[in-house]
């Protein structure tokens, strides 16, 4: 008897902790739903797509915007760029079986250091729209627009 209860017990924790929370599940939905940009003219595209269409916008606000973008899409692209070399040679290393420890440890410092940093700049650059477009309820429409928005390298995360 204690085993089948044991047994019961623990069907229902797996189960429960597999089911995905509603709103977990709609956010999944709509990430999916949004078309990737594949290439930096689609990435560049998107973004013009989005601050011409966003509603409440003045044209100051507009050229803001896609400066703050442009400005932001060069420096990821940079900072992935070296990643994306810093990951080459990580792998080359290990495939060739030339393992130094001091230096695979130091590539995998720079690859997260890098990579934090391009989150760093994405956020900035989140709170930079802010400002220029401001805060709160009356900006929701645009939030709700820009808040999924893909900078550029996340096309392939």
């Amino acid at each position: 008897m204690l085993k089948i209860s044991l047994l019961l017990c623990l069907i229902i924790a797996s189960v429960s902790c597999a089911t995905t929370p509603p709103q977990h599940s709609t956010l999944e939905q709509r990430i999916h739903a949004e078309p990737q940009a594949n290439s930096p003219d689609e990435i560049a595209q998107r973004a013009a797509d989005v601050f011409s269409s966003a509603p409440g916008l003045t044209d100051d606000q507009r050229k803001r915007l896609h400066a703050l973008y442009l400005k932001t899409y060069n420096e990821s692209r940079n900072i992935r760029k070296d990643i994306g070399q810093m990951k080459s040679l990580l792998f080359k290393e290990a495939a060739y079986k030339r393992f130094n420890s001091k230096d695979m440890a130091e590539l995998t410092r720079r690859i997260v250091e890098a990579d934090q940093k391009r989150l760093n700049l994405m956020f900035a650059a989140f709170q930079e729209m802010q400002n220029i477009i401001g805060y709160g309820e009356d900006k929701k429409d645009i939030y709700d627009r820009l808040r999924d928005y893909d900078y550029p390298g996340n096309a392939h995360r």
